[in-house]
């Protein structure tokens, strides 16, 4: 009697520990053993991140789990997808099954994105299917792209910095001698380095000098400006303008004196009249010696009449 006890008691304890362990395993696995649930299928060309226990995501809440995943030769090869949704979520006809990345580390999950259809699907019904490309897919189909383009920086990279090396060694000599020259250059400035210091304290002097006589420049500059504001209140400019005119005319008088139409042009340009007046100032130059030499011969008084 004992001997059945205790072989009872080994039975009911095995099946304690397989009914915690089911329940455990599907806890795991995010079945709700205590609420009905309802089962779906979709079809995917490419199911890769996702596995059994995988989430089923319905407005952000965690609503099943996937259940089985099988490979379906007789539909195309497509992946079924086996899930099951609690039977409180309601999904209707015109519902997405939407395979997504859930999270930095590429996990996916399946979301349920629920049509705007009166009428519901059965249990074991098949939900529309669509893939969600991710930023982590774009990157991933975009890789050998950027591979491409990094490995043609690369070589150019490599023939420019072939052709620097190329540069270098041809002209190593030149490259040489300019660095000596610099090398000279610098020492020499640093020959010159009292010199410099002399100039720049001269600079320094001319500067203090300017400073303390900022006042009496500022009043020579003010002087300046009421002189000039003088002048332009005097009319300097109506001055300058009459005087531009005084010039203009006697441009035209010169020009007329310059010219042979003119009296003035004539007299001034005509030898022949010259020289005639030159001949007459001589010949009246030799009358008035001979008329001081023989006034009698010209001049004649006589207080009681004239003597032949």
């Amino acid at each position: 009697m004992k001997a059945i006890r205790k072989e009872a008691k080994i039975g009911i304890f095995t099946v304690v520990i397989l009914v915690l362990l089911y329940f455990g395993i599907n806890f795991l696995k995010g079945r709700d053993l205590f609420n009905k649930s309802m089962t779906y299928y979709a079809y995917y060309d490419n199911v890769n991140g996702i596995k059994v226990s995988s989430p089923i995501i319905i407005k952000g809440i965690n609503a099943g789990t996937v259940t089985g995943i099988t490979y379906r030769p007789d539909m195309d090869g497509d992946v079924e997808l086996r899930f099951t949704v609690k039977s409180s979520y309601r999904i209707p006809e015109n519902s997405v099954a939407k395979l997504f990345t859930n999270g930095i580390m590429g996990g996916k999950a399946l979301e349920i994105v629920l049509g705007n259809s009166t009428e519901y699907l059965p249990d074991g019904a098949t939900i529309r299917s669509e893939n969600e490309t991710s930023v982590f897919d774009l990157a991933g189909s975009e890789l050998d792209y950027f591979k491409q383009k990094l490995d043609g920086l690369i070589n150019s990279l490599d023939n420019t910095l072939t052709g620097i090396n190329s540069l270098l060694n041809d002209n190593s000599a030149q490259i040489a001698g300019t660095f000596e020259g610099l090398r000279q250059s610098v020492a020499a400035f640093g020959a010159k380095g009292e010199d410099i210091k002399e100039i720049i304290d001269s600079i320094n002097e001319i500067m203090r000098t300017v400073a303390d006589n900022s006042e009496r420049i500022d009043t020579a500059i003010s002087n300046f400006e009421s002189v000039s504001n003088e002048l332009a209140e005097a009319g300097l400019a109506n001055t300058v303008s009459n005087l531009d005119s005084v010039l203009v005319e006697l441009d035209t008088t010169l020009a007329s004196l310059n010219s042979t139409n003119g009296s003035l042009g004539k007299l001034m340009n005509d030898t022949a009249l010259y020289d005639s007046l030159t001949q007459a100032s001589a010949n009246l130059a030799s009358l008035l010696e001979d008329l001081k030499a023989n006034p009698k011969r010209y001049v004649h008084f006589s207080v009681f009449g004239r003597n032949e």
